[in-house]
Protein backbone atom coordinates (compact mmCIF):
# COMPACT_ATOMS: atom_id res chain seq x y z
CA UNK A 1 0.00 0.00 0.00
CA UNK A 2 1.45 3.37 -1.00
CA UNK A 3 1.37 6.54 1.06
CA UNK A 4 -1.46 7.80 -1.16
CA UNK A 5 -4.27 5.51 -0.11
CA UNK A 6 -7.83 5.16 -1.32
CA UNK A 7 -10.47 6.53 1.06
CA UNK A 8 -12.18 4.08 3.34
CA UNK A 9 -15.15 2.65 1.38
CA UNK A 10 -18.61 3.57 2.64
CA UNK A 11 -17.14 5.46 5.56
CA UNK A 12 -20.46 6.67 6.92
CA UNK A 13 -21.75 3.14 7.35
CA UNK A 14 -18.36 1.88 8.50
CA UNK A 15 -18.08 4.57 11.18
CA UNK A 16 -20.57 2.74 13.39
CA UNK A 17 -18.39 -0.36 13.24
CA UNK A 18 -15.22 1.61 13.90
CA UNK A 19 -16.67 3.07 17.07
CA UNK A 20 -16.70 -0.50 18.41
CA UNK A 21 -12.89 -0.27 18.58
CA UNK A 22 -12.07 -3.02 16.10
CA UNK A 23 -9.86 -3.19 13.02
CA UNK A 24 -12.19 -4.61 10.39
CA UNK A 25 -10.48 -6.66 7.74
CA UNK A 26 -12.95 -5.75 4.97
CA UNK A 27 -11.30 -2.33 4.64
CA UNK A 28 -7.71 -1.27 3.84
CA UNK A 29 -5.63 -1.39 6.99
CA UNK A 30 -4.09 2.09 7.12
CA UNK A 31 -7.35 4.07 6.65
CA UNK A 32 -9.06 1.88 9.24
CA UNK A 33 -6.31 2.56 11.76
CA UNK A 34 -6.62 6.31 11.20
CA UNK A 35 -10.41 6.19 11.41
CA UNK A 36 -10.23 4.18 14.64
CA UNK A 37 -7.79 6.69 16.10
CA UNK A 38 -10.03 9.61 15.12
CA UNK A 39 -13.01 7.95 16.76
CA UNK A 40 -11.10 7.62 20.02
CA UNK A 41 -9.97 11.25 19.97
CA UNK A 42 -13.49 12.47 19.18
CA UNK A 43 -14.83 10.36 22.06
CA UNK A 44 -12.18 11.79 24.43
CA UNK A 45 -13.07 15.36 23.38
CA UNK A 46 -16.74 14.65 24.07
CA UNK A 47 -15.78 13.39 27.54
CA UNK A 48 -13.92 16.65 28.23
CA UNK A 49 -17.23 18.45 27.72
CA UNK A 50 -19.15 16.18 30.11
CA UNK A 51 -20.84 17.60 33.20
CA UNK A 52 -19.67 14.59 35.22
CA UNK A 53 -16.06 15.61 35.78
CA UNK A 54 -15.07 12.55 37.80
CA UNK A 55 -16.24 10.15 35.12
CA UNK A 56 -14.82 12.39 32.39
CA UNK A 57 -11.28 12.18 33.77
CA UNK A 58 -11.43 8.38 33.76
CA UNK A 59 -12.92 8.23 30.27
CA UNK A 60 -10.46 10.66 28.67
CA UNK A 61 -7.56 8.65 30.06
CA UNK A 62 -9.16 5.40 28.88
CA UNK A 63 -9.43 6.66 25.31
CA UNK A 64 -5.81 7.79 25.47
CA UNK A 65 -4.70 4.35 26.57
CA UNK A 66 -6.68 2.74 23.75
CA UNK A 67 -4.95 5.02 21.26
CA UNK A 68 -1.53 4.09 22.64
CA UNK A 69 -2.38 0.37 22.44
CA UNK A 70 -3.36 0.88 18.79
CA UNK A 71 -0.07 2.61 18.04
CA UNK A 72 1.91 -0.19 19.69
CA UNK A 73 0.32 -2.73 17.36
CA UNK A 74 1.66 -1.05 14.24
CA UNK A 75 4.93 0.19 15.74
CA UNK A 76 7.20 -2.55 14.42
CA UNK A 77 6.26 -2.40 10.73
CA UNK A 78 9.19 -0.14 9.74
CA UNK A 79 11.23 2.85 10.86
CA UNK A 80 8.45 5.27 9.87
CA UNK A 81 5.89 3.57 12.10
CA UNK A 82 8.40 3.32 14.94
CA UNK A 83 9.03 7.08 14.74
CA UNK A 84 5.29 7.70 14.56
CA UNK A 85 4.79 5.57 17.66
CA UNK A 86 7.36 7.45 19.71
CA UNK A 87 5.94 10.85 18.74
CA UNK A 88 2.26 10.08 19.16
CA UNK A 89 2.66 7.84 22.20
CA UNK A 90 4.43 10.69 23.98
CA UNK A 91 1.61 13.05 22.99
CA UNK A 92 -1.19 10.94 24.49
CA UNK A 93 0.90 9.91 27.49
CA UNK A 94 1.41 13.61 28.28
CA UNK A 95 -2.33 14.32 28.04
CA UNK A 96 -3.10 11.44 30.39
CA UNK A 97 -0.35 12.38 32.83
CA UNK A 98 -1.81 15.86 33.25
CA UNK A 99 -5.05 14.25 34.46
CA UNK A 100 -3.46 11.58 36.65
CA UNK A 101 -3.70 13.37 40.02
CA UNK A 102 -7.45 13.89 39.64
CA UNK A 103 -7.83 10.31 38.49
CA UNK A 104 -6.01 9.01 41.57
CA UNK A 105 -8.38 10.91 43.86
CA UNK A 106 -11.33 9.39 42.05
CA UNK A 107 -9.75 5.93 42.29
CA UNK A 108 -9.42 6.19 46.07
CA UNK A 109 -13.05 7.23 46.36
CA UNK A 110 -14.26 4.40 44.11
CA UNK A 111 -12.11 1.80 45.87
CA UNK A 112 -13.84 2.53 49.16
CA UNK A 113 -17.34 2.65 47.67
CA UNK A 114 -17.08 -0.34 45.34
CA UNK A 115 -14.88 -2.70 47.35
CA UNK A 116 -15.18 -1.95 51.07
CA UNK A 117 -18.77 -0.79 51.79
CA UNK A 118 -18.36 2.95 52.27
CA UNK A 119 -21.38 3.16 54.59
CA UNK A 120 -19.34 1.31 57.21
CA UNK A 121 -16.64 4.03 57.13
CA UNK A 122 -18.47 7.38 56.90
CA UNK A 123 -15.57 9.55 58.08
CA UNK A 124 -13.17 7.99 55.58
CA UNK A 125 -15.78 8.39 52.85
CA UNK A 126 -16.21 12.09 53.68
CA UNK A 127 -12.43 12.59 53.72
CA UNK A 128 -12.04 11.02 50.26
CA UNK A 129 -15.00 12.91 48.82
CA UNK A 130 -13.47 16.20 49.93
CA UNK A 131 -10.41 15.41 47.82
CA UNK A 132 -12.56 15.14 44.71
CA UNK A 133 -13.95 18.64 45.06
CA UNK A 134 -10.69 20.55 44.60
CA UNK A 135 -11.82 22.93 41.85
CA UNK A 136 -9.06 21.97 39.38
CA UNK A 137 -10.87 19.33 37.32
CA UNK A 138 -12.68 21.63 34.90
CA UNK A 139 -9.48 23.53 34.12
CA UNK A 140 -7.55 20.32 33.48
CA UNK A 141 -10.29 18.98 31.21
CA UNK A 142 -10.27 22.24 29.22
CA UNK A 143 -6.52 21.93 28.73
CA UNK A 144 -6.89 18.27 27.73
CA UNK A 145 -9.56 19.17 25.19
CA UNK A 146 -7.27 21.76 23.61
CA UNK A 147 -4.46 19.22 23.34
CA UNK A 148 -6.80 16.61 21.87
CA UNK A 149 -8.06 19.03 19.24
CA UNK A 150 -4.45 19.59 18.19
CA UNK A 151 -3.76 15.85 18.23
CA UNK A 152 -6.75 15.21 15.97
CA UNK A 153 -5.18 17.32 13.22
CA UNK A 154 -2.06 15.13 13.25
CA UNK A 155 -3.85 11.86 12.46
CA UNK A 156 -4.26 12.68 8.76
CA UNK A 157 -0.46 12.68 8.57
CA UNK A 158 -0.11 9.14 9.90
CA UNK A 159 1.50 7.08 7.12
CA UNK A 160 2.35 3.39 7.33
CA UNK A 161 4.38 2.54 4.20
CA UNK A 162 3.08 -0.91 3.23
CA UNK A 163 2.19 -1.95 6.79
CA UNK A 164 0.29 -5.24 6.77
CA UNK A 165 -1.64 -7.60 9.00
CA UNK A 166 1.60 -9.55 9.40
CA UNK A 167 3.12 -6.44 11.01
CA UNK A 168 0.10 -6.24 13.30
CA UNK A 169 0.75 -9.86 14.32
CA UNK A 170 4.35 -8.94 15.22
CA UNK A 171 3.06 -6.12 17.39
CA UNK A 172 0.60 -8.39 19.17
CA UNK A 173 3.24 -11.07 19.80
CA UNK A 174 5.59 -8.49 21.30
CA UNK A 175 2.76 -7.20 23.50
CA UNK A 176 2.08 -10.74 24.70
CA UNK A 177 5.75 -11.29 25.59
CA UNK A 178 5.87 -8.01 27.51
CA UNK A 179 2.82 -9.07 29.52
CA UNK A 180 4.28 -12.53 30.16
CA UNK A 181 7.55 -11.00 31.38
CA UNK A 182 5.68 -8.51 33.58
CA UNK A 183 3.68 -11.38 35.07
CA UNK A 184 6.86 -13.20 36.05
CA UNK A 185 8.32 -10.11 37.71
CA UNK A 186 5.08 -9.31 39.55
CA UNK A 187 4.70 -12.81 40.99
CA UNK A 188 8.40 -13.11 41.87
CA UNK A 189 8.80 -9.72 43.56
CA UNK A 190 5.23 -8.92 44.63
CA UNK A 191 5.78 -5.14 44.70
CA UNK A 192 3.15 -2.54 43.90
CA UNK A 193 5.30 -1.18 41.08
CA UNK A 194 5.59 -4.60 39.41
CA UNK A 195 1.86 -5.24 39.69
CA UNK A 196 1.17 -1.81 38.23
CA UNK A 197 3.39 -2.68 35.26
CA UNK A 198 1.55 -5.99 34.87
CA UNK A 199 -1.73 -4.09 34.86
CA UNK A 200 -0.53 -1.82 32.04
CA UNK A 201 0.70 -4.76 29.96
CA UNK A 202 -2.53 -6.71 30.46
CA UNK A 203 -4.61 -3.67 29.56
CA UNK A 204 -2.61 -3.33 26.33
CA UNK A 205 -3.32 -6.97 25.54
CA UNK A 206 -7.02 -6.49 26.27
CA UNK A 207 -7.33 -3.41 24.06
CA UNK A 208 -5.30 -4.98 21.27
CA UNK A 209 -7.37 -8.17 21.45
CA UNK A 210 -10.51 -6.07 21.04
CA UNK A 211 -8.96 -4.46 17.97
CA UNK A 212 -8.11 -7.83 16.41
CA UNK A 213 -10.89 -10.18 17.49
CA UNK A 214 -12.91 -9.69 14.28
CA UNK A 215 -9.91 -10.51 12.08
CA UNK A 216 -8.74 -13.41 14.28
CA UNK A 217 -11.95 -14.72 15.87
CA UNK A 218 -10.59 -18.14 16.88
CA UNK A 219 -7.15 -17.22 18.22
CA UNK A 220 -7.81 -13.74 19.63
CA UNK A 221 -11.57 -13.63 20.11
CA UNK A 222 -11.48 -16.28 22.80
CA UNK A 223 -9.06 -14.20 24.94
CA UNK A 224 -10.85 -10.86 25.03
CA UNK A 225 -13.33 -11.47 27.85
CA UNK A 226 -10.74 -13.10 30.10
CA UNK A 227 -8.31 -10.23 29.55
CA UNK A 228 -11.04 -7.76 30.45
CA UNK A 229 -11.71 -9.57 33.72
CA UNK A 230 -7.99 -9.76 34.51
CA UNK A 231 -7.49 -6.05 33.77
CA UNK A 232 -10.44 -5.25 36.03
CA UNK A 233 -9.02 -7.34 38.90
CA UNK A 234 -5.62 -5.70 38.53
CA UNK A 235 -7.25 -2.27 38.49
CA UNK A 236 -9.18 -3.04 41.67
CA UNK A 237 -6.01 -4.34 43.30
CA UNK A 238 -4.06 -1.20 42.43
CA UNK A 239 -6.83 1.17 43.55
CA UNK A 240 -7.16 -0.63 46.86
CA UNK A 241 -3.41 -0.57 47.43
CA UNK A 242 -3.41 3.17 46.70
CA UNK A 243 -6.21 3.61 49.23
CA UNK A 244 -4.27 1.69 51.89
CA UNK A 245 -1.14 3.77 51.28
CA UNK A 246 -3.12 7.02 51.38
CA UNK A 247 -4.80 6.11 54.67
CA UNK A 248 -1.49 5.03 56.18
CA UNK A 249 -0.32 8.62 55.62
CA UNK A 250 -3.54 10.52 56.38
CA UNK A 251 -5.76 8.17 58.35
CA UNK A 252 -4.97 9.72 61.73
CA UNK A 253 -5.69 13.33 60.78
CA UNK A 254 -8.84 13.35 62.94
CA UNK A 255 -9.89 11.08 65.81
CA UNK A 256 -13.00 10.01 63.87
CA UNK A 257 -10.94 9.06 60.84
CA UNK A 258 -8.39 7.23 62.95
CA UNK A 259 -11.13 5.24 64.66
CA UNK A 260 -12.10 3.58 61.39
CA UNK A 261 -8.65 2.61 60.19
CA UNK A 262 -7.99 -0.74 61.83
CA UNK A 263 -11.23 -2.32 60.66
CA UNK A 264 -10.89 -0.77 57.22
CA UNK A 265 -7.35 -2.07 56.78
CA UNK A 266 -8.46 -5.56 57.85
CA UNK A 267 -11.26 -5.55 55.27
CA UNK A 268 -8.85 -4.26 52.65
CA UNK A 269 -6.34 -7.03 53.39
CA UNK A 270 -9.03 -9.69 52.92
CA UNK A 271 -10.15 -8.18 49.62
CA UNK A 272 -6.57 -7.84 48.37
CA UNK A 273 -5.95 -11.52 49.06
CA UNK A 274 -9.04 -12.45 47.07
CA UNK A 275 -7.94 -10.25 44.18
CA UNK A 276 -4.44 -11.68 44.16
CA UNK A 277 -5.79 -15.23 43.95
CA UNK A 278 -7.99 -14.22 41.00
CA UNK A 279 -5.11 -12.44 39.27
CA UNK A 280 -2.79 -15.45 39.58
CA UNK A 281 -5.44 -17.83 38.27
CA UNK A 282 -6.39 -15.69 35.29
CA UNK A 283 -2.77 -14.91 34.40
CA UNK A 284 -1.91 -18.58 34.26
CA UNK A 285 -4.87 -19.22 31.99
CA UNK A 286 -4.18 -16.31 29.63
CA UNK A 287 -0.36 -16.42 29.58
CA UNK A 288 0.48 -20.14 29.82
CA UNK A 289 3.68 -19.90 27.79
CA UNK A 290 6.33 -17.32 26.96
CA UNK A 291 5.43 -16.75 23.31
CA UNK A 292 2.20 -16.18 21.41
CA UNK A 293 1.55 -17.93 18.10
CA UNK A 294 -1.22 -17.20 15.60
CA UNK A 295 -0.96 -20.71 14.13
Amino acid sequence: MSNIEAPLPAFRSASVLLMSYQLHSKHPLAPVIRATARAQVHAAIACCQSVDNGHAIHSVRKHGKKLRALLRLIRYANTTTDTLYHTENARYRSINAALSACRENASLHLALHEQLSAQDFPHTAAHLKSRLENGHTERLLALAEKSLQQALLKIDGWHFQDASWEDIEVGYCKSYRRAFKAMGHAFALGTDARFHTLRKRVKDQWYQSRLLEEHYPETIGSRTHGLQRLASALGDWRDLRLLCHHLARHGDETPELAGEQQTLQEHAATRLEQLRDEIVQRCRQLFPRGHWSFT
